[in-house]
This record gives C-alpha cells, sequence and structure tokens, in this order.
C-alpha cells in the first residue's frame, strides 16, 4: 500500500456550545458564534497544538504533515477549521478545506488516500467521523471488528478520543483509539 498515507489520525473539533446557556461559543477575534468553539474548545484547540508538535510525544501520537477539515457553504472557519488552526500555525501548514462535512466518500477517495506517505491529520464533526471511517476502513484493509469504538459511533460528550490509523512495516494497517490527554478529565 505504497500511495497511501503512512498514518491517518482523526479527532472530533473540540467543545462547543450545547443549548443556549453559557459558556457560549466564541470567534478567535471574541465575537459571539453558534458555530465556534467555547472557551474549553479554544483551550482544547491551544493544548492539541502543542500535543501534536512536542519533542515527547507519546505514541501513537505523530506530528502531522497535512491538515484536512470540512468545509462550509457559508465560508467561515467552523469548529473543525478552528480546533486545528492553532495547530497549522505552529507548524506552518495550510489546512484543506476542499470536502464538506457531508462528502465523506469523496474525502476519503478524492483527497485523503492521496497523501502518499504523508502523516495526516484530520479535524471533523463527530456526527460524520464514522462514514468517513466506513470509506477509509476498507481501503486500508480494516474488518468492522478491527474499528475502535468512536469510529463506529462517536458518543455526544466526547471530545477527547482520537482515532489512529498506521500503516505497518509488513503491510497493512491498524486502528487505535486513544485519549488526547490534554485538558483535566480527558480519557
Amino acid at each position: 500500500m505504497p500511495d497511501l498515507p503512512r498514518t491517518i489520525t482523526i479527532i472530533r473539533h473540540a467543545e462547543k456550545l450545547i443549548g443556549s446557556d453559557p459558556p457560549f461559543g466564541v470567534t478567535e477575534e471574541g465575537h459571539h458564534s453558534p458555530f465556534s468553539l467555547t472557551p474549553l474548545g479554544w483551550q482544547r484547540a491551544g493544548a492539541l497544538a502543542l500535543r501534536f508538535d512536542s519533542d515527547e510525544m507519546p505514541a501513537p501520537f505523530v506530528r502531522p504533515s497535512a491538515l484536512f477539515a470540512p468545509k462550509y457553504p457559508d465560508g467561515l472557519p467552523h469548529r473543525p477549521q478552528e480546533t486545528i488552526t492553532p495547530l497549522a500555525r505552529k507548524l506552518g501548514l495550510n489546512i484543506d478545506l476542499s470536502k464538506q462535512k457531508e462528502e465523506t466518500g469523496a474525502f476519503v477517495k478524492d483527497v485523503l488516500l492521496g497523501q502518499t506517505g504523508q502523516d495526516v491529520l484530520v479535524c471533523w464533526e463527530h456526527h460524520h467521523i464514522p462514514p468517513l471511517v466506513a470509506a477509509l476502513a476498507p481501503a486500508l484493509g480494516l474488518a468492522t471488528e478491527n474499528i475502535p469504538p468512536c469510529g463506529l459511533i462517536w458518543p455526544d460528550n466526547d471530545f477527547s478520543s482520537v482515532l489512529v490509523f498506521a500503516a505497518q512495516e509488513g503491510g497493512g494497517y491498524t486502528a487505535t483509539q486513544v485519549g488526547e490527554k490534554v485538558l483535566s478529565g480527558d480519557s
């Protein structure tokens, strides 16, 4: 499988507004937005930038060489893009926003699988991660029983799980689920 990424790390966007009570979503500039991260979400975004650019990064984390998030019709930054913007700045990388959140099959086929030898980080909306994984797993030679729980159903209240798909030396891929462990209370 030489034409595939070396690793694919999938995370959910950081914390969001739930209901209409505080904490409210805020843009990076401090303006109220229902599409933006909460202050805790911005803390997670900053902590993730440190996690993925550390000299002492614990396995299975790897420093990404390509970043992806979905684009939105309004053209504004939304939670997935906001979550990895601090990391993109820290690493000097652009965030590829070429597919919308519902285009998981096209994203896997047209974009993700073409990242030959790259260490890819994908930040997506949690309801669309299982369909993304369902499109990705067969391309990596993974059966459903080898997919970790968050790859099948991502819980609504889980902002700290990570899925890592890693190429093996002898061929094939493994799929692992771990916690980010960047904020107090993370699994």
